[in-house]
């Protein structure tokens, strides 16, 4: 079974934040261009900016590397201080 990171902004009035949104869906830009090829990765919900983006279909062995990976990419984001990269249960396994 495949599992799901959510990378999640969690500032509260995010909106209200100036350039927090874009400064946001450029490290998720970051994120899409360095592991599309490693898991389903949606630049479409980076760039409708809903808060979060999701890292799906990781194999169980893979999640630690991956978060790693996303942790390392958000170091070139110092000015985004509130992101929070956790599992979740994936809503699209059927």
């Amino acid at each position: 079974m495949a599992k799901t990171l959510k990378v999640e902004l969690a500032v509260p009035n995010a909106l209200s934040v100036q350039d927090l949104v874009p400064n946001f869906q450029n490290f998720g830009e970051d994120v899409y261009r360095a592991l599309r090829n490693e898991c389903d990765v949606s630049i479409e919900e980076i760039d409708h900016f809903a808060g979060a983006f999701h890292l799906r279909g990781l194999h169980k062995r893979d999640v630690r590397t991956v978060a790693a990976k996303v942790r390392k990419i958000l170091d070139k984001h110092p000015w985004l201080t509130d992101v929070k990269i956790y599992e979740v249960p994936d809503d699209h396994d059927a």
